[in-house]
């Protein structure tokens, strides 16, 4: 148990005083008066937390407690403002790094070991072998049974080109195998895919906002246009965001020079800035499509309400999420920091996407992680998700919010997230769905398959193989009813298994091919843009499928 003094108390409390009226901007009686304020409260919390060191009917230890002191304080201010320790200020850099030093697997929890999902192209660990449904059973020479999956991240990530030993059971093999290898820098994409939805029509997944991330989309964007796209889709459904800075960088692959992409506004005058488009090469001649859900934040948001305003592109699916808000990261240490929401942001048109009042956005609710311990694009805007946001407001809700106006005079709406030109309806994940990604059936029963058959790329779910899961589902004890296995349940779970065993043999970018097969909301873009081959058409289909709805709410 962490003790402390009186002592060290009285200083603390001092230090903590004279640094926070420093800080501010007050005359000297209102410094003085502010000084005095500061230090009893300081004195009173200290005091508080001495007794309770001393005289609470348990051990206690005071680290512990005066780290909840401090998430609660932040807390109570916004939901974006935290504390970070040193792991989570870790991963915060790694994330917006795009690179960690780790072996380059995608880790989940399965069957209480650690157990990968598949491995990273081109990193240590696919050279070695590893493959999807590998059970971590140790590492460094401990059990790893029923670890959590930060904790075997923690132990497999390093500096690069230092050792880990590591045992993986595989399915199928009697006996555990044994690896021993050396960690590399390894690079996480913010675009794990791009290629041809079919003739013509280009599509990219951005899964956050990274300082490589304009680059990698540049590239990409190179890649298509070479092979003759007509049409762009850019898929930035739960998109986290990232940073503004990269935001601005990718708005500017789209905008001309001297375009106004975004400004912030705070209480400090250095948090009044507006950013404006440089001459970096502008990628035209084609239709752009956005597409966003409830899970689409920050500096995602920026971009789609950016390229909105300028008439540079349709965003279609549902409202994103409205994290409207800039957060500066203050470093307290080598290993530690603190996140404060510092400004507001607005798009070109003077839009404030930020919605008040809500729970803190779920960025954990991917459910895998690489072992750098950074969470990653694991296409959960095409799987359920327990902690979905999103809300469909439809046009009722429109006309509450504010109206603003693109630069070619279409209306567009503030007053929370970035509502879309075209609104597609979210998929209703049934009770059975949810049930069997929760379990990880659809992965386990994959991985058992892939025991004892070879499987091509465009491996999809045959009868027999349905056949096969259903007394899979038998064995493990899971019950369901007959009328469970409607169409939309079967074809689902067709989807589910071929997504699984395609991404542990073959890897996410030939898992990505099968699951925007059956994506309906990428189905539903394509109808769009068969129809509507000019950016103009788009948004006058847009504006027919307003009257629509509009027409029969009022039925």
């Amino acid at each position: 148990m962490k003790r402390i003094t009186p002592r060290h108390l009285v200083i603390a409390i001092a230090f903590l005083a004279v640094g926070l009226v420093a800080a501010g901007s007050f005359g000297q009686s209102k410094a003085r008066e502010k000084q005095n304020d500061v230090y009893h409260d300081l004195e009173i919390f200290t005091k508080i937390l001495e007794k309770v060191s001393l005289n609470y009917v348990d051990e206690v230890d005071t680290h512990e407690l005066i780290q909840k002191a401090i998430e609660g304080m932040l807390g109570d201010l916004d939901p974006h403002s935290q504390y970070l320790s040193d792991l989570e200020y870790e991963d915060l850099m790694v994330s917006t790094r795009g690179e960690f030093g780790g072996l380059g697997i995608l880790i989940s929890f399965r069957d209480n070991y650690p157990t990968v999902m598949s491995p990273i192209d081109g990193t240590p660990a696919e050279r070695a072998g590893i493959r999807g449904g590998d059970q971590i059973i140790e590492i460094e020479g401990i059990v790893t049974e029923g670890w959590a999956v930060d904790k075997a991240v923690g132990y497999l990530r390093g500096e690069p080109g230092s050792k880990v030993r590591f045992k993986v059971s595989r399915p199928g093999q009697t006996e555990a195998i044994e690896y021993v290898l050396t960690r590399e820098v390894i690079n996480v994409t913010s675009v794990p895919y791009h290629g041809m939805l079919e003739e013509g029509v280009g599509y990219m997944r951005v899964s956050n906002f990274a300082k490589k991330t304009a680059q990698e989309m540049e590239d990409a964007l190179a890649d298509l246009e070479g092979q003759g796209m007509r049409a762009l889709v850019l898929d930035f459904r739960s998109n986290p965001g990232g940073l503004l800075q990269t935001a601005t960088e990718v708005s500017e692959l789209f905008l001309d020079k001297d375009k106004l992409l975004v400004y912030t506004k705070g209480r400090l005058s250095n948090s009044n800035r507006k950013y404006y488009s440089s001459n970096r090469h502008v990628h035209s001649g084609y239709p752009v499509v956005v597409m966003v859900n409830g899970n689409s934040a920050s500096a995602s948001e920026i971009f789609a309400g950016a390229m909105q305003d300028w008439d540079q592109a349709i965003v279609v699916g549902q409202t994103s999420f409205g994290k409207g808000t800039v957060q500066t990261v203050f470093q307290l240490s080598d290993t530690e920091a603190v996140k404060l929401t510092t400004a507001k942001y607005y798009t070109p048109s003077g839009r404030s996407i930020h919605k008040d009042d809500r729970a803190r956005h779920g960025e954990d609710s991917v459910t895998a992680m690489n072992d750098g311990g950074m969470d990653v694009d694991d296409v959960s805007d095409l799987t359920p998700d327990e902690t979905e946001t999103t809300e469909v407001k439809g046009l009722a809700a429109a006309k509450e919010k504010p109206v603003y106006y693109t630069s070619s005079g279409r209306i567009v709406y503030g007053g929370g997230g970035i509502t879309p030109d075209v609104e597609y309806a979210p998929r209703d994940y049934t009770e059975l769905m949810r049930r069997l990604e929760r379990d990880g059936l659809g992965f386990s029963f994959a991985i058992d398959y892939l025991k004892d058959h070879e499987i091509a790329e465009n491996f999809r779910t045959t009868d027999g193989i349905l056949n096969e899961f259903y007394k899979y589902l038998a064995s493990k004890n899971f019950e369901y009813k007959k009328e469970d296995l409607t169409e939309e349940n079967v074809d689902y779970i067709r989807t589910m298994i071929a997504r699984e065993a395609v991404n542990a043999r073959y890897g996410r970018s030939a898992m990505y091919r099968v699951v925007l097969d059956h994506d309906p909301e990428i189905q539903e873009t394509l109808k769009m843009i068969d129809k509507n081959p000019t950016l103009k058409d788009m948004f006058r289909y847009a504006e027919q499928e307003k009257s629509v709805k509009k027409a029969a709410v009022e039925r």
